[in-house]
């Protein structure tokens, strides 16, 4: 029997008002949430619209869906303006309801959107959400609904990001500005231009950090696996901060135990490993390890996401390692409490 997502949904875990940093407005309120003189984080790579269903089951067996922003950048943009820092996203979409409806949610979180381009020509790309309630008994780890994507992206604006999406005007002022770029795995898998795009981005990053999500997606890099490890090592080697789930650390580097991928890759300064349970973070030789922050789980999509927000904004504030990880702990709870890929 499909069960009803909003029976699932925690209350009275998160309040928005109560917890919002100071300065902040709440969504929706038409003022920009981030705090003025806070340095600006730049993520780079496609956003896509999910389709999400109101109830679990097959989706042969749904009629009724929401709609909401997603893509791992995307996501981690909206985190961090959530926790009172500068976001800005350099990325394409469609010129259809879809992407002006991602150019709108940006808007409404105070994302800056002004570098995200226009394709006439090629639509947003979107993934449909198929949920589903473990058997009475069973305990996935930390609870929660499963989750399998179905993602329609082929050919969509997003694939056509090329180094040119890095020189339009918006772009070069927001890289410019930028204290911080945020990308992921997923980009450089999606076409050669993106790739090319990304690469750009870790050879010409001028003073600004830069920050790399392994994010694996198998089916993107299917038939190119070895490829795939060569390249997203590379990122992560080059990185400033670098982060990977256990899962996917164990994947493509055939390891998740954090020591031994600290010897792996010793040059970002900044390496974290999470975990359902936790998260281990190095800076340089120090090592953090913290448990994961008790919360009600409706659904783990995008708490990685919100995690790599959190902790991009404490390295920025000058908090401590272990300050660090509290804070994207503390961020990614609010990811967990809904079966949308992002915080509000």
């Amino acid at each position: 029997m499909a069960s009803g997502i909003l029976d699932l949904l925690p209350q009275g875990r998160y309040n928005r008002e109560r917890d919002r940093p100071d300065g902040c407005a709440p969504r929706g309120s038409g003022i920009v949430t981030s705090v003025p003189d806070s340095p600006l984080i730049a993520c780079f790579g496609e956003g896509l619209v999910a389709l999400v269903p109101t109830t679990a089951g097959p989706l042969e067996s749904n009629r009724t869906f929401q709609r909401s922003l997603a893509g791992a950048e995307w996501n981690v943009a909206l985190a961090v303006a959530s926790a009172g820092s500068r976001a800005a996203v350099v990325s394409r979409v469609g010129a259809d309801g879809f992407g002006r409806f991602l150019l709108a949610e940006l808007s409404e979180h105070g994302v800056d959107a002004s570098a995200v381009e226009i394709d006439p020509a090629a639509p947003t790309g979107l993934y449909v959400k198929e949920l589903s309630v473990e058997a009475e008994g069973a305990a996935p780890p930390r609870g929660g609904m499963q989750s399998a994507m179905h993602y329609y992206r082929a050919g969509s604006a997003g694939s056509r990001i090329s180094p040119a999406t890095l020189h339009t005007p918006a772009a070069e002022r927001v890289l410019a500005e930028a204290a911080l770029v945020h990308t992921t795995g997923i980009t450089p898998a999606l076409s050669d231009g993106a790739r090319a795009a990304q690469d750009e981005l870790f050879a010409d990053r001028g003073d600004r950090l830069t920050s790399f999500d392994v994010n694996w997606r198998p089916a993107l890099w299917q038939g190119r696996e070895e490829e795939a490890r060569e390249v997203l090592g590379g990122y992560v080697a080059a990185a400033d901060v670098a982060q990977c789930s256990e899962q996917d650390a164990e994947a493509v580097f055939g390891t998740g135990d954090p020591e031994r991928l600290r010897a792996l890759f010793p040059g970002p300064r900044h390496l974290v490993i999470t975990r359902d349970d936790g998260a281990t973070a190095f800076d340089g030789t120090e090592r953090a390890d913290a448990p994961a922050v008790p919360a009600t789980v409706v659904e783990k999509i995008g708490a990685g996401d919100a995690f790599a927000a959190g902790f991009l904004a404490g390295v920025l504030s000058g908090l401590s390692l272990s300050g660090c990880v509290a804070r994207a702990n503390r961020i990614a709870t609010r990811a967990l409490g809904s079966t949308r890929d992002h915080v509000d």
